[in-house]
């Protein structure tokens, strides 16, 4: 039986839940390392996973965890068809999801993925004794000039701005950019909060042969993909494109309108296939105009020479020595100029050191934590001296949990000398030599979680 030193939650839509997608890619890479450095993860979702990418998080060590019944968003989606807003109807069924995983454990940090489970976490007000970390992933979340150009109405951004200025919570990001940027704002509580590496074979060499300029993104207006369109008709090379299926089909028509026919598509590749797809590339253009700090050239810049444009500047978050930035005019003779060339050495040592910087700011952030304690013994949970914290929750006999229940145990349970994580569970005991003990009877104890 393993045991653990913390547990998390984290919070991420179904919507995001996929194996390609940044979000979805975060919460893999994040339970690997979580698994690393001794962390339990419990993934939190809205409602239940409608693909296999959850078989795949459980394999990695995770539990997942959703509402018994989760409300519909047919309602939402056809009251703002054409635009998107506030889902209040996700905002409960998060509720609903942290209720039920308090049920069985309590945690040490909540990572907030989505903006509506960072409604709902924030509403449980547990945020004294472990921290709340709301994530930045939109873009328009870190820059408010782009808000109002994407899907989102003035009340969306209005409502998640407030968010971001919440002095009780913590803004987990990805770069001291981003938190320069977040202050401008009014954000008083940034933590600098990396993404660790998620498929790791991008951080051993590779000494295959290259080919084809690769762009990985959807297809959509800030990922700028009629830009890498343009470039590749001119400079003629062979074109290689990671996308998903929808951005796959319009790839081919631009590619056939344009009259590239030396073309290859992958979409919503994962693991060794992604691995080997990125790092036998010849040259990574990445034309993206609006990025807060975007993945897909972390992953790239340790193993291809990397051309941006230089009408933006989500290129500053990288060390400069380690890619190209270029103008739109003069992006194909740059790729051309590039493209028979090996990457700078000490590229990938660049990318690796920052990736081993992901688990010390985790750990060190999580110990820096200083908790609400409560000062009196009334609390049921003192009158323990050992027990399984599921057990304790059968014992308050609620037909309905309240959010006091589990309050409680996180502002007394310092009072114990041992707290435990297992797969399964969380113990308490105040006994000196105590090692917890679990009966394995073959049932997965988390299914239909």
């Amino acid at each position: 039986m393993r045991t653990y030193s913390k547990r998390v939650a984290f919070l991420i839509s179904d919507q995001h839940f996929i194996p390609h997608g940044g979000i979805g890619q975060f919460a893999k890479g994040f339970t690997e390392m979580c698994q690393r450095i001794d962390w339990k993860v419990d993934i939190i979702l809205d409602k239940e996973p409608t693909n296999d990418f959850s078989n795949l998080i459980k394999s990695l060590g995770a539990n997942i965890v959703y509402p018994d019944e989760s409300l519909r968003y047919n309602d939402h989606t056809a009251t703002f068809a054409f635009s998107d807003t506030i889902n209040f109807e996700k905002i409960i069924n998060f509720r609903k999801a942290i209720m039920k995983a308090f049920e069985t454990n309590i945690y040490d940090m909540l990572v907030c993925n989505t903006q509506e489970a960072m409604t709902a976490s924030y509403a449980m007000t547990i945020h004294q004794y472990i921290p709340v970390v709301f994530y930045t992933h939109l873009h328009s979340m870190i820059f408010r000039e782009s808000q109002g150009s994407d899907v989102f109405l003035d009340s969306y951004h209005n409502f998640y701005n407030k968010h971001m200025e919440f002095s009780d919570i913590i803004i987990g990001t990805q770069s001291q950019k981003n938190i320069d940027e977040l202050s401008k704002f009014g954000a008083t509580n940034c933590a600098l909060l990396r993404m660790p590496m998620s498929e790791r074979g991008l951080l051993e060499p590779y000494l295959g042969t290259h080919k084809g300029v690769l762009f990985i993104g959807r297809w959509e207006e800030g990922k700028n993909p009629e830009a890498y369109i343009n470039v590749m008709k001119e400079c003629g090379l062979p074109c290689k494109v990671m996308t998903n299926r929808t951005g796959a089909k319009k790839f081919e028509k631009a590619f056939e309108e344009a009259g590239i026919t030396d073309y290859e598509i992958k979409a919503g590749i994962t693991g060794q296939e992604k691995v080997d797809f990125i790092k036998s590339s010849g040259v990574f253009f990445m034309p993206s105009l609006r990025e807060n700090y975007p993945f897909a050239f972390l992953e790239c810049l340790g193993h291809l020479p990397c051309v941006v444009l230089d009408k933006q500047d989500w290129s500053d978050n990288f060390d400069s020595q380690f890619y190209t930035k270029t103008n739109i005019k003069e992006a194909g003779q740059v790729i051309k100029s590039l493209y028979d060339t090996t990457v700078n050495p000490k590229a990938l040592d660049y990318v690796k050191s920052l990736d081993d910087m992901v688990s010390i700011e985790w750990i060190k952030f999580l110990d820096m934590f200083i908790p609400k304690r409560s000062n009196t013994n009334t609390a049921k949970i003192n009158t323990y001296t050992t027990v399984t914290y599921a057990d304790y929750i059968i014992d308050l006999d609620r037909s309905h949990l309240a959010r006091e229940d589990f309050e409680s145990v996180l502002s007394n349970r310092y009072k114990f000398l041992h707290v435990v994580y297992t797969d399964a569970n969380t113990y308490l005991s105040k006994e000196p030599s105590y090692e917890p003990k679990e009966e394995l009877n073959g049932l997965n104890l988390f299914e239909g979680l």
